[in-house]
């Protein structure tokens, strides 16, 4: 979100005295509202103001002990459907069929290790420990050993006798919806963790441990890295000088020797400097608001700045 400040009233002064190859302007951010969503009871939040975080860092987390009973519940549905699927596939051929559940044993074990390392892969990244890449390859893993099981548990139904084939099938349906509802979520578990969309510094927080945060309504203000512009005032006479690309000397208490801004963008339309009276007499007042962005590291959001020609 735009930070909007009120200009100096140093500049309805400027605007009529100062030279017109002097302008004047003030530093300006792009910031950006971080809010989940979902919408919740905020649990725990990660940073404090005026820290820097990378893209990825967890900035806060909302409370998800339903959702959490929730998965339990669909975890526990899923093994009542798989008992149910073992109970009515021993009555096939006994030698075929105990060779395909013993393939199936094995891919569950299989399973559940990968369920498992995906679960603590989860909480690391949370915690901003392992990289994307690394929840990417547990993800992967976990998605493989549950085709595996459900390629068992086709073949435990095929080595079934034909009279029972299709309450096997019936079966397998069963938990692949339970599998299903577990998958779910599991993925909107995710969702209660928020991390940082880009590497910037915490301006401000809105929001705080127990109180209610959602989609509209923001926990964080984060200044983006590179988010920070130069907002320009170029009086009525001096805009048919300027364009998008043309080069300005700034100067105030805070900036580097020989900064510079390059102009980006003009307003179409030009705005009065307060009081507002159209009359001849008030042109001088007439100015356009310009953008530029800053050739080195510009100074804080909101720092006054003088800008002459290059």
């Amino acid at each position: 979100m735009r930070r909007t400040l009120v200009c100096l009233p140093l500049l309805i002064a400027a605007c009529g005295e100062a030279p017109d190859s002097y302008y004047l302007g003030y530093v300006e951010g792009d910031y950006r509202l971080i809010a989940p969503e979902v919408s919740g009871r905020i649990e725990t939040v990660a940073v404090t103001e005026g820290q820097r975080v990378n893209a990825g860092d967890v900035l806060f987390a909302l409370d998800a002990a339903v959702d959490r009973e929730q998965l339990t519940a669909a975890r526990a549905r899923l093994e009542a459907a798989m008992a149910r699927f073992d109970d009515a596939a021993a009555g096939g051929r006994e030698p075929e069929i105990e060779a395909a559940r013993d393939q199936l044993l094995a891919a569950r074990a299989s399973q559940q290790e990968a369920a498992e390392n995906l679960a603590r892969q989860r909480e690391l990244f949370a915690q901003g420990i392992v990289p994307r890449a690394r929840l990417d390859e547990a993800e992967a893993a976990a998605t493989a050993t549950n085709a595996r099981v459900a390629e068992m548990r086709q073949r435990v139904t095929l080595a079934s006798l034909p009279a029972r084939e299709n309450q096997l099938r019936a079966l397998t349906a069963e938990i692949e919806a339970a599998q299903s509802e577990v998958d779910r979520i599991d993925r909107h578990l995710e969702r209660y963790s928020v991390n940082a969309p880009a590497g910037g510094m915490v301006e401000r927080q809105i929001r705080y441990e127990g109180e209610l945060a959602g989609p509209g309504q923001p926990v964080l203000r984060l200044l983006p890295d590179g988010a920070l512009h130069a907002a320009i005032f170029i009086p009525e006479a001096d805009i048919g000088h300027w364009s998008p690309g043309d080069t300005l000397l700034v100067d105030c208490l805070s900036c580097a020797a020989g900064l510079s801004v390059t102009l980006t963008r003009i307003d179409p339309e030009p705005s009065f400097t307060p009081p507002v009276i159209y009359s001849e007499d008030q042109r001088a007042r007439l100015v356009f608001r310009a953008e530029a962005a800053f050739g080195g590291a510009p100074p804080p959001a909101g720092t006054p700045l003088t800008l002459r020609p290059d």
